[in-house]
C-alpha cells in the first residue's frame, strides 16, 4: 500500500500539472506536483533543524492556502504529525480563539505551532491561562516560506499504520477530540473517493475548491486524495466564497473545473446571492461531479441550485450527494455518477416512530439519498443493542472498513464509546432503502417532546422558508429553562417542562418581529403538529456555527441560557 509520502515522492516527476493556489489578495501561485514535492522537502528539512522528529505533533493555524498546504506536506515529509486548525477569522473574538487553540495544543501534546503572519497575542506572549501556548515553540508562515533550501528527500520512513495527522472534529470546544488518521486510512479513503467514487482521470479532471483546508472535506478531498490520483486542483481562499459566493462558480468556469464539492448551506447561499449578471458568460457544462455533503442535504435547496444554473450549462446529472465524517477519514458513501437527484418521500408520523414509510399524501418529509457504501467498506443501520436493522428501519449508522480511523488521540474513554470492535458508531441516524443510505439527523440532536422524537432539521427547514429568515440559518432545540430579557420572546407556556425553542438569523436589520413570530409558530404547527414556545431572532452572522458552516445547536442553546446571544432589533406591530 502506498502511503501519502510515497505518493508525494512519486509526484516529483510530474511537471505538467499540480496545484494552483489563489491567495486572499487574489494573486495566484501555480506549482507543479514536482515543485510541491520540492517545497515539502525544503520545509521538512527546516522543521527537522528546529528539532521536529518523527511522530511530533505540529499544529497549523495558517490562513493562506499555499502556506498551509506546503507546510502540511513539509511536516508529513519530516515524519511529523500535522494538526490542522482553523485560523482566526477576525480580531473580535481573539481571546476565545486563543483559549480554544491552547486546549487543542495541550490535548495534541504539540511540540510546535505554525501560525499565519498576523500576531495572535501581544509581544509579551499568550495570556497566562493559555499555558500550552506559553510552552510550545511558535513559528510564523513567513518563516516557513523563507526556509533555506533543504535536502532533496529527507528520507522519513513511515508505515501504513503510522499516524498521518490529527483531525480535530468541528464540534470540539471545551473537550477537543483529535481523530487519529493513519496513512492506511488516507490511502484507502483517497482510493475510494478518486477511483471508486469519482472514477477520476488526470488527463481530463480538475478539482476546484474553496472549502476550508483545516476541514476534512477540503483537506482530504481536494489536497490529499488528488495527490494519489495525480489530478490537478485549484484552491481558493474560503473567505473569497464567504464574501463573494459567485467566486466559487466563477472559478469553476474559468479553470474548467470538473469536480467541486460544497455543503448544503453553500448551495442555498449561491442561489440567494448570485445574480443573473454575475452568471453572464459562464459555461458550467465542464462539471461532471458536483458533490454535496458535510451536513444534512435539503432536496429543495439542491433542486433550486440545479434549476438556477442549468441555463449556463450545469447538467442535472452532475449532482453527487454523499455522506461521511472525520472518524471515517472523510467519505463513506457516494451517489452514482451520471444520475439525477434521488430522494425518498416519507410519512412524518412514521419517521418519528423509527420507520421510513413512503408517503401517500402531500404531507411528506423528503430525504436525499447519499448513495451507496464504497467497496471494501460496510455500512449498517443498527438498534440500541448493536443489532442490524432491516429495510426502512431507522437506527444509528455504523461503519466498518479500512477508512475507519484509529480513535481519538489520548482519549481512551471517547475512543471506546465510538470505536467498538472495528465498528465506528457515527451518532448519525438513518436507514437503507433499495440499497441507498438516507441520513435523518444526529442522535444527540433529537428533540424529544411528550415521548415522541423529532428531527430538528425538519422543523428548521419549515422555519427557513418563512419570509425574512435567512436560508439554513436556523437552530431548533428544547430548553428546560425559560430565558429572560426584552429580546427573549416567550409564547404561551407548554404543559411540559421542556420548551421548543427556535433561533433564526434575519435577512434584514428591520422587520416585523410579531408577524414573523406568528408565521413561524403557525407553519410549524400546521406542518409538524408542534407548538414553538420561544422564537428568537439574531442579526446576520450571529448564529453559532462550526468552522465548516454547520449550525451549532447545543452551543446556541447554551448561549441562549447564558444570555450571550446578540439579538436583532426589529419593529413591533
Amino acid at each position: 500500500m502506498r502511503t501519502l509520502i510515497d505518493a508525494l515522492r512519486e509526484s516529483a516527476t510530474i511537471t505538467d500539472k499540480g496545484i494552483t493556489f489563489v491567495r486572499s489578495d487574489g494573486s495566484e501561485r501555480a506549482l507543479s506536483y514536482a515543485e510541491v514535492w520540492k517545497e515539502a522537502c525544503r520545509r521538512a528539512q527546516f522543521l527537522a533543524d528546529q528539532g521536529i522528529d518523527k511522530g511530533d505533533r505540529v499544529v497549523l493555524t495558517v490562513p493562506e492556502p499555499d502556506d498551509f498546504v506546503l507546510t502540511f506536506f513539509g511536516a508529513l515529509t519530516a515524519g511529523a504529525v500535522p494538526v490542522p486548525l482553523y485560523p482566526p477569522q477576525t480580531l473580535a473574538r481573539l481571546d476565545a480563539y486563543v483559549g480554544n487553540l491552547s486546549r487543542i495544543v495541550e490535548v495534541a501534546q504539540a511540540k510546535m505551532l505554525v501560525t499565519g503572519n498576523r500576531a495572535l497575542w501581544p509581544e509579551s506572549g499568550p495570556p497566562d491561562d493559555a499555558h500550552a501556548l506559553r510552552e510550545v515553540k511558535t513559528l510564523r508562515a513567513e518563516q516557513m516560506a523563507d526556509a533555506p533550501t533543504g535536502a532533496t528527500d529527507p528520507g522519513a520512513l513511515v508505515a501504513p499504520d503510522d499516524l498521518a495527522f490529527l483531525q480535530f472534529t468541528s464540534g470540539s470546544t471545551s473537550t477537543p477530540k483529535g481523530v487519529m488518521v493513519t496513512h492506511r486510512n488516507l490511502a484507502a479513503n483517497s482510493h475510494a473517493i478518486m477511483f471508486d467514487g469519482l472514477r477520476s482521470d488526470p488527463a481530463r479532471d480538475r478539482g476546484v475548491s474553496w472549502l476550508p483546508l483545516y476541514h476534512d472535506m477540503g483537506l482530504i478531498g481536494f489536497v490529499i486524495a488528488p495527490i494519489f490520483a495525480e489530478v490537478p486542483v485549484v484552491l481558493l481562499p474560503t473567505t473569497s466564497f464567504v464574501r463573494r459566493p459567485s467566486s466559487w462558480l466563477d472559478a469553476v468556469n474559468r479553470y474548467r473545473g470538473t469536480i467541486t464539492f460544497a455543503p448544503n448551506f453553500a448551495y442555498a447561499l449561491a442561489v440567494q446571492s448570485i445574480s443573473t449578471r454575475q452568471m453572464d458568460g459562464w459555461d458550467l457544462s465542464c462539471v461532471r461531479a458536483l458533490g454535496c455533503g458535510a451536513e444534512p442535504i435539503n432536496a429543495e435547496t439542491v433542486r433550486n441550485f440545479m434549476d438556477k444554473f442549468e441555463p449556463v450549462g450545469l447538467k442535472p446529472t452532475a449532482i453527487l450527494p454523499s455522506y461521511g465524517l472525520a472518524e471515517a477519514t472523510l467519505a463513506v458513501t457516494f451517489s452514482a455518477l451520471d444520475e439525477t437527484l434521488h430522494t425518498d418521500a416519507v410519512e412524518p408520523q412514521a419517521l418519528v416512530k423509527g420507520r421510513a414509510v413512503q408517503a401517500t399524501n402531500g404531507h411528506a418529509v423528503e430525504l436525499v439519498s447519499c448513495g451507496r457504501p464504497f467497496p471494501s467498506h460496510r455500512v449498517e443501520v443498527i438498534d440500541e443493542n448493536g443489532n442490524a436493522l432491516g429495510e426502512r428501519q431507522i437506527g444509528e449508522i455504523a461503519v466498518r472498513g479500512p477508512s475507519v480511523a484509529k480513535g481519538y488521540f489520548g482519549d481512551d474513554a471517547a475512543t471506546g464509546a465510538t470505536f467498538r470492535n472495528g465498528r465506528l458508531l457515527t451518532g448519525d441516524l438513518g436507514y437503507f432503502a433499495d440499497g441507498h443510505l438516507y441520513v435523518c439527523g444526529r442522535s444527540k440532536d433529537l428533540i424529544i417532546l411528550r415521548g415522541r422524537n423529532y428531527f430538528p432539521q425538519d422543523i428548521e427547514k419549515i422555519i427557513s422558508d418563512i419570509e425574512g429568515v435567512r436560508t439554513s440559518q436556523v437552530a431548533v432545540f428544547t430548553c428546560a429553562r425559560q430565558s429572560n430579557g426584552d429580546h427573549h420572546a416567550s409564547l404561551e407556556l407548554p404543559s411540559s417542562d421542556e420548551r421548543l425553542v427556535a433561533v433564526a438569523e434575519v435577512s434584514k436589520s428591520q422587520f416585523a418581529q410579531d408577524a414573523m413570530r406568528r408565521a413561524i409558530v403557525s407553519a410549524v404547527q400546521e406542518r409538524m403538529g408542534l407548538k414553538v414556545d420561544e422564537v428568537h431572532f439574531l442579526r446576520r452572522g450571529e448564529l453559532p456555527k462550526t468552522s465548516s458552516g454547520k449550525v451549532r445547536r447545543r452551543e446556541t442553546r447554551a448561549r441562549l441560557v447564558a444570555g450571550t446571544l446578540q439579538f436583532a432589533t426589529g419593529s413591533e406591530e
